[in-house]
Order: C-alpha cells, then sequence, then structure tokens
C-alpha cells in the first residue's frame, strides 16, 4: 500500500518536472523568436527561466531517487556478498539522507534570507528559487528513510551488481 501512494506521489512529480520543461521550452523558444525575429524581447523570460529551471531539475532528483536512478559506483560492492552489500547500502542511504537533511535545512535558510527581496519583473520573491530545493530534498529524505525501512526489513533483495530487486 505504501509503496502504491510513494509510486502515484512521485508519478506527479514527474508529471510536474515534464510540465515545467514544456514551459520552460516554450517561454525559451518565444523568447529567442521575439528577440531575434520581432526585435522585441519579453521582459520575464529570463526570469521565468529562472524560476522554472530548478523546480524541475529538483523536482527530477525526486523520481531519480525513488528509482534509485542515480549514479553511483558499484566496482567494490559487487564482490562482496549479500550481508556487506546490505551494509554498504544502509551506509549509502544513511549518508545521502543526512546530506538530504542538510540541504533541506540550508535551502530553507538562504529562502528566508531573500523571502523580501523580489525578482524585478515578476514582483515575486527571490524565495520561490530556493524553496525548490526545500521541497524536493525534504521529499527525497522522506524516500531515503522509506528505503532505509525497507533494506533493514529486508523487504528488497540485493541482486549481483548492487540492483534491488
Amino acid at each position: 500500500m505504501l509503496d502504491k501512494i510513494t509510486a502515484r506521489f512521485v508519478k506527479l512529480t514527474e508529471i510536474i518536472a515534464i510540465l515545467l520543461m514544456v514551459l520552460l521550452t516554450l517561454v525559451v523558444f518565444a523568447e529567442v523568436l521575439s528577440r531575434y525575429v520581432f526585435n522585441y524581447p519579453i521582459s520575464f523570460s529570463t526570469e521565468l527561466t529562472q524560476l522554472f529551471f530548478p523546480w524541475m531539475i529538483f523536482l527530477g532528483t525526486v523520481a531519480v531517487t525513488k528509482n534509485e536512478e542515480h549514479l553511483k559506483i558499484t566496482v567494490l560492492q559487487e564482490r562482496f556478498g549479500r550481508g556487506v552489500q546490505l551494509i554498504l547500502q544502509l551506509f549509502a542511504k544513511v549518508v545521502m539522507l543526512l546530506f538530504s537533511i542538510y540541504m533541506v535545512y540550508a535551502s530553507y535558510l538562504l529562502a528566508q534570507a531573500v523571502r523580501l527581496q523580489p525578482l524585478p519583473m515578476l514582483q515575486i520573491s527571490k524565495s520561490w528559487l530556493y524553496v525548490s530545493v526545500t521541497v524536493s530534498f525534504t521529499i527525497v529524505a522522506l524516500l531515503l528513510v522509506l528505503q532505509i525501512i525497507l533494506l533493514i526489513s529486508r523487504r528488497k533483495i540485493w541482486m549481483e551488481g548492487g540492483e534491488i530487486q
């Protein structure tokens, strides 16, 4: 049940990231067309691009974390038995979790520091640029906690190459 809820939530973040990528592409295309064809630049396009890009990227990290698609080197891990592989994987997840918690904290502080500074053209707070990190890494941290629980309860079994089945 929890896996289904998690999968649907991650799917929702993927859809939002895809929509942001489409919007980002349309804004950049409109800016290029407007600037070079009509010689009339769109004044707020740069700020929209700055706003959409981090949200798209950091929401994508949620799907990467859920699907175990992040970059990892498994040369040593593959040489050990399943017990050692489990310990190494738990260690890696805990390090990732600690990093995620730090990112949530640091990005929250940064968003608070710039909350009263508006973006010049859009007139919205600059904190929206940094809240994307806070939101995404909060979700990533929750996913990592779930993955650690599943690893400890041995509901996921390690296979050759360090891949989870």
